[in-house]
């Protein structure tokens, strides 16, 4: 049976407890605190994301996704496939998760059938086509250009003579530039930019009006092509009442907006590929006496799988032959690497730092890495998000824009004002009511904020993040490489310089963490002969003598003695996170180094500035977190990383909660999370998992990005309120014929500007911090809004 909790396979014997059986104790004291709710919990979340019994699933990259209506296409597309079953896809990550019948349909034919409309669609493994990037900025370049071209030419000879300010006599000798070279030069640049650089949002258009989906691209060729048309019908008509500059004026906003959005979005799924590609590794199989390279999907119950010291293991299993130092931190999220022998599991995904291994897979190919993998999908594969409101919105607005300009044109010809007049306040109504604001007001606020927080040392993963609001009532944060900077470092020696120069120069020939900090004692000596024991330490010559460095273990091994004297000491120096390395020569332990990891500088400003406001739980696969308790309200020790999913899923229930993680295994809980925070030095998996990722070593900037997300999203909400209102105004005083095209082309690039400018804005002021990373001077008012709607749940509970 599995862990009731996590659901990894049980120890023998098992931790119990309330007639339950878990993996650990960390699974363990979380069902303690939380009771048989979090159990409760669990199963409901193995039913939103486990396939049906007769399904498989099949994760796919989808290439060409424009948009969040992009989104239900993709499904509607996936659904239509005999043996389909369930899709789920998310525009921010540009994936899909399909759940389908392998008796009806093969995984390797999904790709095809869904590439359509433009899409393409790949496997996980497959590798990514190659980027437009030159295209893309030839587009930009080109567009800016042409549109700046357009402005200046319409401003000079166009403007004027609809103004009233010039006549055709003013020009004078110019009279055959302004009225016959001028417009001819117009259509020659606006057809440049509404079909080579705008062609992108009539590509948009057009997949949406095939698959009967109103969407964004679609508003905005319904106000770029009439525009554009009605300017050729007047050119050949030989006159001046050319619009020419609004089509351009469109087509270049929306395209810059969408530059700086699209290099956001792709650097995220660049990353998030390269994780993929790491996710599908191959093993070395023992078949017919021989060791062979083969894909995971091929490794069987009980195949001996080799590994080699370097490597990464690729499947749960237990070890065979052989001994190793295993470094277990993308699984546990622990620096420390362990020892694992013939008879004790290993985890897939772990590393094998030390020693070769040989290990038996089960009667079940299983790895902890897939697991992992698998929540984060499943919980990345799905999101609507605040654009995706806004695109169904337009589905509405685009047929009613419509009807109401035919509806206007047509009162106009019924009440006998003539064929022009009638066109022309249709097209005004068209013009007027373009969605532009509504284009805008999402990705160029966001656009400005990434630019903004990236000044700042964060990293936004995806513009929904904006979406979210940055008030919490819990945060919860990891220990090792949140709170600490996950590197060991020496804290204590117990014995001679002498003692401490021979560990260094045997510990030099080590890669072991602990290796690494007391090597730095010293640089004088060198050592030959060295004999590595995976996991336990390592013993070379120095100076003519055996010189040993190493655990208890080791030196049980060796046979050496350790005076009891001194392990009393070194046990009294350790206080629960530190690690002994015994070192000695001729037969007898001469000293003892104690080493641990380091705490972050201002961690404890940072977390109790966070206090103010809010619930701090640290959630850690330690076992011992000491020196962290009392800055806390709540600590779950030795939790799993499975577990920790479970853990913050019943912290929702008490309010809106922050994950903050460094390590793979925080993945799952950062995805889970309502918002999550990739700091330090974050895995891959991790920083794909959060909505921020802050590297580095300033934890202060995690109070930055909670301000950070709070003005942007204000902004957005500005912005979307001055497009409802804007179009609730224009749309009414334009369907009664009150706007002339030119009016409503330039309420509606106002309106458009208004929107750029209040995006544009600086996001935060003056530097929340002085520069050696200490708080310094914090706006508690700001902080404070952002996190007050966590105070009351904090004041309550402590």
């Amino acid at each position: 049976m599995p862990c009731k909790l996590c659901g990894l396979p049980l120890p023998k014997p098992p931790v119990s407890d309330g007639g339950h059986d878990f993996c650990c104790i960390g699974c363990r004291e979380v069902y303690r605190v939380f009771g048989e709710d979090v159990l409760a919990a669990r199963k409901v979340s193995l039913r939103e994301t486990l396939p049906p019994p007769e399904g498989r699933e099949a994760f796919l990259w989808i290439d060409g996704m424009h948009c969040a209506s992009c989104e239900f296409l993709t499904e509607k597309l996936a659904l239509k496939i005999p043996g389909v079953l369930a899709a789920a896809s998310s525009y921010a990550t540009a994936t899909a998760r399909i759940v389908y019948d392998p008796t009806r349909v093969k995984e390797a034919d999904l790709p095809p059938l869904l590439s359509h409309y433009g899409y393409r669609a790949r496997l996980r493994g497959e590798p990514a086509p190659e980027p437009e990037e030159g295209l893309d900025l030839l587009r930009l370049v080109s567009g800016i250009t042409a549109a700046s071209l357009v402005m200046m030419l319409t401003v000079i000879f166009i403007y004027p003579i609809h103004g009233g300010w010039l006549t055709a006599e003013d020009y004078g000798a110019m009279h055959r530039l302004a009225f016959e070279a001028a417009p001819i030069f117009l259509f020659f640049l606006t057809t440049i930019l509404v079909f080579f650089v705008g062609w992108p949002i009539l590509r948009g258009a057009w997949i949406g009006l095939r698959a009967g989906l109103p969407n964004m691209d679609m508003l905005l060729a319904l106000a770029i092509l009439p525009a554009y048309g009605y300017s050729v019908i007047q050119l050949f008509n030989r006159s001046i009442d050319l619009y020419f500059e609004v089509a351009g004026t469109l087509v270049m906003v929306v395209t810059i907006g969408r530059y700086l959005e699209h290099g956001a979005r792709v650097r995220a799924t660049e990353a998030l590929g390269a994780i993929m590609q790491a996710w599908s590794p191959r093993a070395c199989v023992l078949r017919g006496g021989q060791y062979l390279d083969c894909p995971l999907d091929d490794v069987r119950p009980h195949d001996r799988v080799f590994v080699r010291q370097g490597e990464t293991v690729p499947v749960d299993g237990a070890i065979v032959a052989g001994r190793g130092a295993v470094d277990e931190s993308l699984m546990t999220g622990e620096p420390f690497p362990v020892a694992r022998g013939e008879g004790e599991k290993v985890l897939g995904g772990s590393r094998l730092l030390e020693g070769n291994l040989e290990i038996d897979t089960g009667p079940q190919v299983e790895s902890r890495m897939a697991s992992l993998a698998r929540i984060l999908w499943n919980t990345q594969s799905a999101s609507s998000g605040l654009q995706g409101r806004v695109d169904r919105l337009a589905r509405g607005f685009v047929p009613a824009v419509l009807v109401l300009a035919v509806l206007v044109g047509t009162g106009f010809l019924l009440v006998g004002a003539g064929a022009e007049k009638a066109l022309l306040a249709a097209l005004a109504t068209l013009i007027v009511s373009c969605p532009c604001t509504f284009g805008l007001a999402i990705p160029l606020t966001t656009a400005a904020a990434i630019g903004a927080a990236l000044r700042r040392g964060i990293v936004v993963t995806g513009a929904g993040l904006f979406e979210k609001s940055p008030r919490v009532d819990v945060v919860a944060l990891d220990k090792t490489g949140t709170l600490s900077s996950g590197q060991m470092a020496v804290v204590e020696v117990i014995g001679s310089a002498e003692m401490a120069a021979r560990a260094a120069a045997v510990e030099r020939h080590a890669p072991h963490p602990v290796a690494r900090a007391i090597a730095q004692l010293d640089a004088g000596r060198s050592a030959g002969e060295v004999e590595i024991h995976p996991g336990r330490g390592a013993v070379a010559s120095v100076g003519g003598k055996r010189v040993a460095v190493g655990s208890r273990a080791l030196f049980t091994t060796l046979g050496w003695a350790v005076p009891a004297p001194l392990a009393a000491r070194a046990e009294q120096s350790r206080d629960g996170e530190s690690v002994v390395s015994y070192v000695g020569w001729d037969g007898i332990a001469e000293g003892a180094i104690l080493t641990r990891d380091r705490s972050r500088p201002a961690w404890d400003r940072v977390v109790e500035s966070l206090r103010r406001h809010c619930r701090i739980v640290l959630l850690t696969g330690a076992e011992h977190p000491n020196g962290y308790r009392q800055h806390v309200d709540e600590v779950h020790a030795g939790v799993p990383p499975e577990a920790k999913t479970a853990v913050i899923r019943q912290l929702k229930a008490k309010g809106r909660v922050a994950m903050i993680g460094d390590g793979s295994n925080d993945a799952p809980a950062l995805a889970e999370a309502d918002l999550g925070i990739a700091f330090g030095a974050p895995t891959a998996l991790a920083a794909e998992a959060a909505d921020i990722v802050i590297p580095g070593k300033r934890l202060e900037r995690v109070l930055e990005a909670f301000l950070l997300i709070d003005v942007t999203r204000r902004r957005i909400r500005q912005n979307l309120g001055w497009a409802l209102a804007y179009n609730a105004i224009a749309i009414p005083l334009a369907a009664a014929g009150l706007l002339s095209p030119l009016i409503a082309a330039v309420a509606m690039s106002v309106s458009s500007i208004l929107v750029v400018i209040n995006a544009a804005r600086p996001i935060l002021g003056k530097d929340l911090f002085e520069d050696e990373g200490e708080v310094a001077g914090q706006p508690e008012a700001g902080l404070g809004a952002a996190l007050s709607a966590g105070q009351a749940v904090s004041n309550g509970t402590k």
